[in-house]
């Protein structure tokens, strides 16, 4: 069974999907009707790809849907429509690399569209590396150190993150404190920004 993202229509049963146009800086693009055939041959049968009758409207990703503004097999041709959004050259952004608060490079790549932030570090210790779900990652306790120097993250969404993982135990405050005062993170900012919201929360917790 395959159900059309587009119409949500079931694809061996559906006479034809319910999107017949596309649509160009706004402008409507009709589509083009299987059966349409060219040379002016009428098709018979079934769509032996996505399944449609012919006059119906093939569902988006067909191999035998032909492109409406080249007529050429759409799957492969260079036309782009509205819906599919922007090119991924066009989300990344205009400074692309940049040194972060511990002077470690910093890279915003955009991967099948989602944006990806690469840090680019000093080699993680042992003690700050875990596995999950058979996945390298850093330790919870690591991973709020090095996100807490990200622009986005700002004192409330810093407390609010150390607070979700002092009450799941990810870490304890003597685990945060101790790791925080070792040599290797005396001079990393996001260890002193944890500091002091570790320093808010008992504050707050002693009011």
């Amino acid at each position: 069974m395959a159900v059309c993202s587009w119409c949500n229509k079931e694809m061996s049963r559906a006479t034809s999907c319910s999107v017949g146009a596309l649509h160009l800086d706004g402008n409507r693009v009709e589509m083009i009707p299987w059966g349409r055939g060219r040379g002016g041959h009428a098709e018979r049968g079934r769509c032996h790809d996505c399944g449609v009758v012919p006059g119906g409207f093939h569902h988006l990703g067909c191999d035998m849907q032909r492109c409406p503004l080249c007529t050429r097999q759409m799957m492969s041709c260079d036309c782009r429509f509205d819906e599919d959004g922007p090119d991924e050259e066009d989300l990344v952004p205009a400074d692309p690399l940049h040194v972060d608060a511990d002077g470690n490079l910093v890279e915003v790549r955009v991967i099948n569209g989602q944006e990806v932030v690469v840090h680019y570090t000093d080699p993680i210790p042992e003690k700050d590396r875990s596995v999950i779900q058979g996945i390298p990652c850093t330790t919870a306790l690591r991973t709020v150190i090095d996100i807490s120097t990200d622009p986005q993250v700002d004192q409330v969404g810093l407390d609010q993150m150390v607070a979700d993982c002092l009450e799941r135990g990810l870490f304890t405050v003597a685990e945060a404190r101790a790791r925080i005062a070792e040599p290797d993170m005396v001079q990393r900012r996001g260890a002193a920004l944890l500091a002091a919201a570790l320093d808010r929360r008992h504050s707050g917790d002693t009011d």
